[in-house]
């Protein structure tokens, strides 16, 4: 059987690329310059945003529970510098969610 494409597994999926980043806003906390950025990213990167995003709110609530857990794992008692979630609200869900694994050991070996 061959594999799909990127476009079949997201036409197969989702329909179109503007519903698949509908679901995805709302999971990522994003507004219109989000929304803007992710039509113009590519089917394969879409369809892993998703994944992430999906992942993240089940195992977090979300970016705000990401980042209280990886305050957890990188300072003592859980309490971040000042600023610290400020830079960190900043980055990408995906990005913290990496930084995450990578803090709790739980990172795929290569």
């Amino acid at each position: 059987m061959p594999v799909k494409t990127p476009k079949q597994q997201l036409a197969e999926k989702f329909g179109t690329r503007q519903d698949l980043v509908a679901k995805i806003l709302p999971l990522i906390s994003g507004g219109d310059a989000d929304k803007k950025a992710l039509l113009g990213t590519t089917n394969a990167k879409l369809l892993r945003i998703f994944e992430v995003a999906q992942e993240v709110s089940k195992k977090f609530g979300g970016k705000s529970g990401l980042i209280d857990a990886i305050a957890k794992l990188q300072f003592v008692g859980g309490k971040p510098n000042s600023g610290w979630r400020e830079k960190m609200q900043a980055l990408t869900v995906k990005r913290l969610f990496d930084k995450h694994r990578q803090l709790s050991g739980s990172a795929p070996k290569a």
